[in-house]
């Protein structure tokens, strides 16, 4: 059965149902991937869905969506009656991004996932940048979708295949989005495509273009503080986050080396990146924030891990022989 994930959820019927409980109400018999959850997720929240509003078809998928943390991403007690041994082993939960220690512990949680999909298949160069990425997309979405952001993670067994695995991670937001992020720092950006265009490219960030300065050396009050008594010589300090927003770069980059798929919604565009070719669509129904997922495939993985470490070769074996291009060095 395939899986019926972000792009499915942010540019499908459902979304057309946007007042009340209405467009939360049923969910049918498919495979969800986080991708859909995540958007599920920071939708209902955003418009006031409660999770006694869904209607499941049989108490697995009631299960798997209390394995998951549903409830409580809609504001809903945690009535799991079952200890959650394969957390951080082949899923994260939903998790709301609303402060630094819950963007911590879902940091913690994807990654201790992604170690364990690349255990044993030496792929050390694949595992430690998506962590990374993961830390990067969560501190962004903490500092511009707080308290409308989800986050999780799953793998599945790739069908058709005795070993191999397909994992997947997402995020949503509800805040709002790259063209009006990028236009309220300046930026001429005419569409949301554009805007998508602008923040994929390695080097981008809207907080490296802020018309905000952000001296490094300003001495710094708590969030908290009422008042400022260090008048013209101190300011209170927003957040922790000293991220720079360069995430997405990253991770278009490690999909496009890797054989992974990627959607990124906001707006009115999505972009995707295939293993044979990327594109920007328009969406049939607007997507307030930002929405994205990627899925990785772990024989492709280990696939093009292996012909990276033959190109180094290649090039180490070019260089040693003098270069090869255009020069006479024999």
């Amino acid at each position: 059965m395939a899986a019926y994930g972000l792009s499915d959820y942010v540019d499908n019927d459902l979304r057309s149902r946007e007042e009340g409980a209405e467009g939360f109400s049923r969910l049918e018999g498919k495979f969800y991937s986080p991708g859909f959850w995540v958007s599920f997720a920071a939708h209902a929240r955003d418009k006031g869905a409660n999770y006694s509003d869904i209607q499941f078809i049989n108490d697995d998928q009631r299960g798997y969506c209390e394995a998951i943390k549903l409830p409580s991403a809609l504001n809903c007690v945690d009535t799991y009656p079952y200890p959650r041994r394969n957390e951080g082993v082949n899923y994260s939960p939903l998790v709301l991004l609303e402060n630094a220690e819950s963007t911590d512990g879902a940091t913690q949680t994807i990654n201790a996932c992604i170690r364990n999909l690349c255990s044993g298949l030496s792929v050390d160069e694949f595992s430690n940048s998506l962590c990374e990425v993961v830390g990067d997309l969560h501190d962004n979405v903490w500092s511009h979708g707080k308290s409308t952001g989800f986050s999780m993670a799953q793998r599945w067994k790739k069908p058709y295949s005795e070993d191999a695995f397909l994992f997947e991670f997402a995020l949503a937001d509800r805040g709002i989005g790259f063209l009006r992020e990028l236009r309220r720092v300046g930026l001429s950006i005419r569409s949301d495509a554009e805007a998508i265009d602008w923040c994929i490219k390695r080097g981008n960030s809207s907080k490296l273009v802020s018309q905000t300065s952000d001296d490094g050396w300003d001495q710094r009050l708590p969030s908290d503080m009422m008042g400022n008594p260090m008048l013209g010589i101190a300011r209170v300090k927003e957040s922790d986050n000293h991220h720079q927003g360069l995430g997405l770069a990253k991770l278009t980059d490690l999909v496009a080396t890797y054989s992974g798929t990627l959607w990124l919604a906001t707006g009115e565009a999505m972009y995707v990146i295939e293993p044979q070719q990327s594109y920007t669509k328009s969406l049939n129904f607007s997507w307030k924030g930002v929405s994205v997922a990627c899925r990785f495939d772990s024989s492709l993985i280990v696939n093009n891990t292996g012909k990276k470490r033959i190109d180094n070769i290649t090039s180490e074996l070019i260089g040693l022989l003098g270069g090869g291009y255009g020069g006479n060095n024999t």
